[in-house]
């Protein structure tokens, strides 16, 4: 008979024998050590990397398509490179491995892209759309003054944080980061026909409206620069020298709209609410008539009518 030291050791290899086979079957159905060490699960313990509404498509590639630097299998966890967070590569070199690069590197760049992607984006999930870290503008104003998107008169879009409806987040081919040139970009909005009528005024038919407007917010009515009747005058400053249109009835002239000390501004006796300028008589961007007139008039007495009933 078999001494018991003998049957215990024969015990002892058919165990290692079952454990050594269940080991191998193991690690040939997931493609060996290094498939193993690649399928390890992160999220066990960076669960809350992925528990946001948006995740990037990239998670389910598996973590090591990004952080190549990082020795999941070693806790805590060790670098094998100097890259930060042991990423592949630095940004955003390493997230062209999938997005466009052409997108991102035309004539303008948006400076925030070389800060990083991940200074906009969460790069793992974000309840935000696009991964962002927040909102627009609320986004943007970690790095642009929020005073200069505020005032009396706010741009449309502005106010509803509608930031890249007129600005691409990473590059363009035209200045400001525009989605497109003036005036075309502004008829994404704005009615064309407004501003090509038979007569344009000088600034609009060279595609300026920044030359009067601004794009954001202003103190002043349309999201003028200035006050109306002053920003008329730096090209107009001609009008102020001589009586303006009633020569030759009054040495004083027609009242231009001019900044008075008066508690009540005068209004546009046409248009209810509006105040009393230049624009009152003369359409600012485009009209059928002579002179720019903004009412249908083939003299200037045609328009006075208007206002002055006789």
């Amino acid at each position: 008979m078999m001494s018991a030291a003998i049957m215990e050791h024969s015990k002892i290899s058919v165990r290692r024998f079952f454990l050594f086979s269940i080991l191998s079957l193991s690690f040939s159905l997931a493609g060996g050590f290094s498939a193993f060490a690649e399928e390890i699960n992160c999220l066990m313990c960076h669960e809350q990397l992925a528990k946001e509404k948006v995740v990037h498509p990239a998670l389910s590639m598996g973590c090591p398509t990004c952080h190549s630097g990082i020795d999941a299998a070693d806790v805590p966890h060790k670098k094998t490179n100097n890259v930060p967070k042991g990423l592949s590569s630095d940004q955003p070199e390493l997230c062209y491995g999938c997005h466009d690069k052409t997108k991102f590197t035309k004539k303008t760049v948006h400076a925030a892209i070389g800060m990083g992607c991940t200074a906009c984006h969460n790069p793992h999930s974000s309840k935000n759309a696009k991964l962002l870290k927040a909102e627009p503008p609320e986004l943007c104003y970690n790095c642009h003054d929020k005073k200069q998107f505020e005032g009396k008169d706010v741009h449309p879009p502005v106010a509803g944080g509608m930031c890249t409806s007129c600005h691409s987040p990473h590059s363009s081919d035209a200045g400001k980061l525009l989605l497109s040139d003036p005036p075309g970009l502004c008829f994404n909005c704005h009615d064309k026909g407004e501003f090509s009528r038979k007569n344009v005024h000088m600034p609009v038919a060279g595609g300026m409206c920044l030359s009067c407007h601004k794009p954001h917010a202003s103190d002043h009515t349309a999201l003028l620069m200035k006050d109306p009747y002053s920003l008329c005058l730096e090209c107009h400053g001609n009008v102020r020298k001589t009586p303006h249109a009633v020569v030759g009835f009054s040495s004083a002239g027609h009242p231009l709209g001019e900044p008075k000390k008066r508690k009540k501004e005068v209004e546009d006796p046409l248009r209810p609410g509006k105040k009393f300028y230049c624009g009152s008589c003369h359409n600012p961007h485009s009209s059928d008539s002579v002179r720019l007139f903004r009412y249908k008039a083939s003299s200037p007495f045609d328009l006075c009518v208007r206002c002055h009933k006789m």
